[in-house]
This record gives structure tokens, sequence and C-alpha cells, in this order.
């Protein structure tokens, strides 16, 4: 995998003052729902039952950005994960067909979507062979699609998310996974990011939306492929504001809506509907409300590989027991976490990291970047399970002290690491004194 280095201040500059940048943006979808009859994803409760209809198209989205120099593929999938095998064939897929491996890959990790992986790896399943033809087809199509394009990047809020790790006057942990009277809770990103891609004209070609919640308002009852609520979201600003919206899942790993885990006879999709909608109303109103381009003539993208270790003794039996040996062997699939942080321009960034990062993780990110709109993309590239803080861990709690294996302070240092990386990128950090 090609690593880029730090990129200096004086290269930025260079391509910052060249009067013939241009950013290009091409934008296409591809549909990559399975037939029903397999697998689902995302909960044991399901126990053996399958798939056994669509509720609504589970998709692939694809933008390709160019500006003269650097060109890169973002990709946005109506699924649980993806895995760095499934990364690195995609990117292997593309790079014969269009010379491209700079292809970013995150997943909305809706919980009604496919299982990919037999034993938790996705290699050799018919799906996934498809999966990655669609994926492909979909950057190709946006390569050719691009046209002259500015950006505007703005941000809005809206509480539909909860903390679902409830720490109790002893220390201790109370799961609590719905929260249907929306009692206030913390710590939450109630953030909305929106980057708003127009044509030179001024006509909507991509809508990227960044937010943190679970897509679990759909609970195992329900056997219809859907993508939750980032569907209906996605499908409300298309009508809305045209072009292609694309959905990016922030730092959800303890963040559920308040409906989680809905029956169908609840009225869950009544609910997902409900909630996806909300914020894209919420979408549709800051795209509308931000005035005036960021300046982006140059793109600049880092993608950094950080081995991690694990934390528990795997080779214990102990701790084989616990874990149990198919997910310590999907971790040792995992363990070389990518990071990567694209830029457009010195204002707007996009971090992206390998798994479910708790949302302290996304706060750390945007409080700390110097870059104006930075947002935080988990689910991406690869996924190496939940990513606790150190005080979580201590506390307890699911993805906490069970369900995870990521080495203690992982989190934190990938996220260090991140906005190192953009500070150089956005000419902030310099590679001499």
């Amino acid at each position: 995998m090609r690593v880029l280095r730090y990129v200096s201040l004086s290269a930025i500059l260079l391509v910052a003052a060249s009067a013939e940048a241009q950013l290009e943006v091409g934008t296409a979808a591809a549909d990559v729902t399975p037939n029903p009859g397999g697998r689902m994803y995302g909960y044991g409760a399901r126990g053996a039952e399958t798939s056994r209809g669509v509720h609504d198209a589970l998709m692939a989205r694809a933008l390709v950005a160019f500006d003269g120099r650097t060109k890169v593929a973002l990709v946005t999938l109506d699924l649980g994960y993806i895995d760095t095998e499934l990364t690195s064939r995609v990117r292997a897929a593309v790079a014969d067909a269009i010379g491209l491996d700079d292809v970013l890959i995150t997943a909305s990790h809706t919980h009604s979507g496919p299982a990919l992986a037999a034993a938790g790896q996705s290699v050799g399943l018919p799906y996934t062979d498809e999966l990655v033809q669609d994926i492909v087809g979909a950057v190709v199509e946006a390569d050719t699609n691009r046209t002259p394009a500015k950006l505007a990047a703005g941000w809005g809020r809206l509480e539909e998310g909860h903390n679902r790790r409830r720490v109790l006057p002893d220390g201790t942990v109370e799961m609590r996974w719905a929260n249907r009277d929306r009692r206030p809770t913390n710590p939450v990103d109630h953030a909305i990011g929106v980057l708003a891609f127009d044509s030179l004209a001024g006509v909507p070609i991509a809508t990227l939306v960044n937010f943190a919640c679970h897509p679990v308002v759909l609970g195992p009852e329900n056997l219809q492929f859907s993508a939750d609520y980032p569907g209906f979201l996605v499908a409300m600003v298309d009508r809305l504001v045209g072009g292609q919206t694309m959905f990016l899942q922030g730092a959800a790993g303890d963040i559920n809506p308040f409906w989680d885990k809905t029956p169908p006879a609840e009225g869950a999709f009544e609910e997902a509907q409900r909630m996806g909608e909300a914020l894209a109303r919420e979408v549709v109103r800051v795209r509308t409300d931000v005035t005036g381009y960021e300046d982006t003539p140059w793109v600049s993208l880092h993608r950094d590989v950080v081995p991690l270790g694990p934390r528990w003794d795997t080779g214990d039996a102990r701790v084989q027991a616990g874990v149990g040996v198919d997910a310590i062997a999907r971790f040792e699939r995992e363990r070389d976490a990518e990071i990567a942080t694209l830029l457009f321009g010195p204002t707007v960034a996009i971090a992206m990291f390998p798994g479910e990062f708790f949302v302290e993780h996304g706060l750390q990110l945007k409080q700390q970047s110097t870059v104006r709109h930075t947002l935080f993309v988990g689910y991406a590239n690869g996924h190496a399970g939940y990513f606790p803080t150190i005080r979580a861990a201590a506390e307890g709690g699911y993805g906490a002290d069970s369900s995870t294996i990521v080495e203690l302070g992982a989190g934190a240092h990938l996220v260090n690491r991140a906005l190192i990386n953009l500070h150089f990128q956005a000419g902030k950090l310099s590679a001499l004194p």
C-alpha cells in the first residue's frame, strides 16, 4: 500500500498558488443489495434467521475529486462494516481499471445489511465478489463524470442520539440501550457536518453528511435489508437538494438512537424514517444557509498505517475463552490500522478511522484540529472493533471491557497521529524548525 509522507509547507504553498488549479468532482452510485435468503449482519439475537426481503436498497456511492495533481475516490456503503481485505481488493481493482489506488471506503454500520463474512473473514464469498465489482464500477463512473466544482462547508445540530453507557454513582456502568423518553446523557456529539460540492454555476453535485449515531433503530426482529435511518436521510436530501448525498458515520461507538432495536411491529421503520428525515431537514437548512465557498484549489491525502497490539495476552487460554478465538483471529487480520486524512484546501478535513470509536475521540479530533471544518469518520478502510477511551475501559460496559480487544489508549493515539498528519498537510506544522 502506498503511504504518503508529510507534505512540506513549501509544497502546499506551491500547489495553492497555482493559477491553473481547479477542483473537479464526479459522483456515481451502484445498488449493492444482495438477494434475500442469506444471513444478516449485526445482531446475535437473530440466531439462524436469514433475510426475507428488501425494505430499501443498499447503495455504494462514490465521489472522485481531482485537483490536477492529486486524485482521490471516496466511497460510502450502506453496510455494517468494511474490512481491510475488502478495502485492499477494491483498491487493487480500481488501480487496474483507472490507475488509482487512493480509494477511501466507509460503511454506515447499518445492522440491517448482509453478513459479509464466514468465520469473520470476507475472502471468497460470492456476494463480496459482486460487491467489489459494483464499487469499482461506481468509482470508474464517478471519475468519468468529473466536472469543475467548488465546495462549501457548514454545521448543524440535532439531538437524535444518546450515550448508551450510564455511569452509576458507584462508578459502575449500566447499559441503557434505548432512551425513548430522551433523557439527557453525556458525552454526545450532536453536530452535523455538511460538505456541499457544487458546479461552478452553483448546481449541486454532492452533499456529504457526517453524524455520529449507531444505525440500529431497526432491531433483530427485522429481516428486511435496510439502510436504517441514514437511508431515509439520504433519500430526502437527494429529493430536496439534488445531486448525490453521501452519509459519513462518525464516532458512534457508544451512541445509540433513542429508539434502539425497535421491532417492526412497534413502528421501527416509521421511527427510522422520522429520525432520518429530521436530520435531513437540518442538512438542507445548513446547505441552504451556507454563504460563500471555501478556498479549495488543492487536494491532499495522507494514508498512514499504525500497528496495534491486543489489550490482553491472546496466547492465554483464559483470554481465548473470554474473547473467543474467532475474535482474536479477526483482530490479527485488522491490527495494522490505517488512518487517512483528506484535505480540500486549508479549511476542510476528513479524518478516517478503522473501527467503532467512542464519541470522545470524535470530539477530541474536532476540538484539537485547527482546520476549520474537520470531520471524524469511523468504520473506514478496515474494522478493528471497538476503541473505548481509557476511562470507559476502566468503568466497563459493552465495547469498553467486553466485545473489544484493541490495546488501551489506541483510539487517542490514532486521533493524535491523524491530527499531526492533517496539520502538516494544512501547512500548520513544518518539517523544519
